[in-house]
């Protein structure tokens, strides 16, 4: 796939990051960045790129966004009903797993449930495999998007070993 200039550099910087330690707080603020310009196709693939490094709930937080993101991109962006239904579903369950890992801060368990409960009324206005309440599902307030991604985790999450 051919990305823009903006996004091929920001890809390549992840990239070339040692480890995903040295990394993760440029992908999140670039993520951060393209999620509050409604870019969910291209925070997907700056998501993807960085979660191909993580491991855990890291890995989870990122998977979640990143299905999250497609799903807002065939909500708003390239209307695909049954596909963004799906990968709703697949966001809530990263997110839900997430829960359960023992590596989310108190506010990061409290994020975490906000978008559990986000995805809950996003997947309420889909009735059935044929229609959806783009209308409903247009007034709803996307979560929010912290700006530190460190913040979701314990500390012990991001001590180099």
């Amino acid at each position: 796939m051919e990305f823009d200039p903006e996004i091929r550099s920001i890809l390549e910087k992840i990239k070339s990051g040692e480890d995903a330690n040295s990394t993760f707080d440029y992908a999140w603020k670039e993520g951060r960045r393209l999620y509050l310009d409604k870019r969910y196709f291209e925070l997907h693939e700056v998501f993807e790129f960085q979660w191909k490094k993580e491991t855990g709930g890291r890995r989870l937080l990122l998977h979640g966004w990143i299905q999250l993101a497609i799903s807002l991109n065939k909500i708003f962006v390239k209307p695909n009903m049954r596909g963004a239904r799906m990968q709703a579903e697949k966001s809530k369950q990263k997110f839900e797993s997430l829960g359960s890992t023992g590596e989310l801060s108190s506010k990061g368990d409290n994020w975490n449930s906000e978008i559990i409960v986000f995805l809950n009324e996003l997947l309420s206005l889909f009735s059935g495999e044929e229609s959806w309440d783009i209308e409903q599902i247009s007034r709803l307030s996307l979560p929010k998007f912290q700006a530190d991604g460190k913040e979701w985790f314990a500390p012990f999450v991001f001590t180099i070993e």
